[in-house]
């Protein structure tokens, strides 16, 4: 069969195949790399999750994705969270907040803080888990403000930073002073006054003061290098509520480079 194609069409549209054939080729290095990535987002997402058995009979998992129900803890009610398999399937089409991951945790489904409600995956509970901590993120509300996430009455963009010693999260204008534009971890302004070995970590540590532009405050930078310049625009899980006051000085801590779980972002 004789073709009609002008032959500078066809060595056309050959040429483009082979280039997006070229584009597709990936190396295996490429491939572990890309595989490797994606198991680390898997793990600071859902740590320790199971979506299909409750974790309940595993005790208080050390880091696990946890989610309080709206609809089954109302405001006036206890607080409470439950793993990821008991949102699918005991609390399928309830209003979830989703809480990221939290350390040392055991799932509340069905238990005594909920009422006339039984876990379908484990029924058997203690009515409290009694070594659980909970602050307002299990109330859907967030940061030294109080404010859900996302927040339809905000205007500004902003990150939400995930504070690595008592997991809550805190718009980035309000920890308390300057944001360095790469870091891995942040411990917020009330973790750093209650925990006292946080400051033998930071001697230890080389902090580096980056003063804020909004009232003088600071930020305490990890690092063994110069602090990059600021994030114009800088979210992300741990129980305590951290002051994020500007003006004097702040003991919001920064690590850049320093080794241990990376910063996760609110997105």
């Amino acid at each position: 069969t004789l073709s009609n194609a002008h032959p500078t069409c066809c060595n056309q549209r050959e040429s483009i195949v082979m280039a997006e054939a070229e584009e597709a080729v990936l190396s295996l290095q490429e491939v572990l790399e890309e595989d490797q990535h994606l198991e680390q987002v898997a793990n600071a997402v859902l740590g320790d999750s199971d979506d299909s058995h409750c974790t309940y009979p595993k005790g208080y998992v050390q880091r696990q994705a946890v989610y309080a129900c709206a609809t089954c803890t109302p405001p006036s009610g206890d607080l409470a969270g439950v793993c990821l398999a008991c949102s699918l399937h005991c609390h399928d089409g309830h209003q979830l907040h989703e809480l990221y991951t939290k350390r040392h945790f055991r799932c509340d489904c069905g238990n005594s803080k909920y009422l006339n409600f039984t876990c379908t995956l484990c029924p058997d509970k203690e009515p409290v888990n009694g070594e659980n901590r909970y602050n307002h993120n299990f109330r859907g509300l967030y940061c030294t403000c109080s404010r859900p996430y996302p927040d339809s009455e905000d205007e500004v963009e902003d990150e939400m930073i995930q504070c690595v010693v008592c997991e809550d999260w805190f718009h980035s204008r309000h920890v308390g002073g300057t944001v360095p534009s790469s870091y891995e971890e942040m411990a917020c302004d009330a973790c750093m006054r209650s925990h006292d070995f946080l400051r033998a970590y930071q001697l230890r540590t080389q902090p580096v003061m980056v003063r804020g532009e909004e009232g003088g405050g600071s930020v305490n930078v990890i690092s063994d290098e110069q602090p990059q310049t600021k994030n114009d625009g800088p979210n992300t899980d741990e129980k305590a509520q951290g002051s994020g006051e500007t003006g004097g000085e702040s003991d919001l801590q920064m690590n850049k480079g320093g080794g241990g779980e990376k910063i996760t972002t609110m997105e």
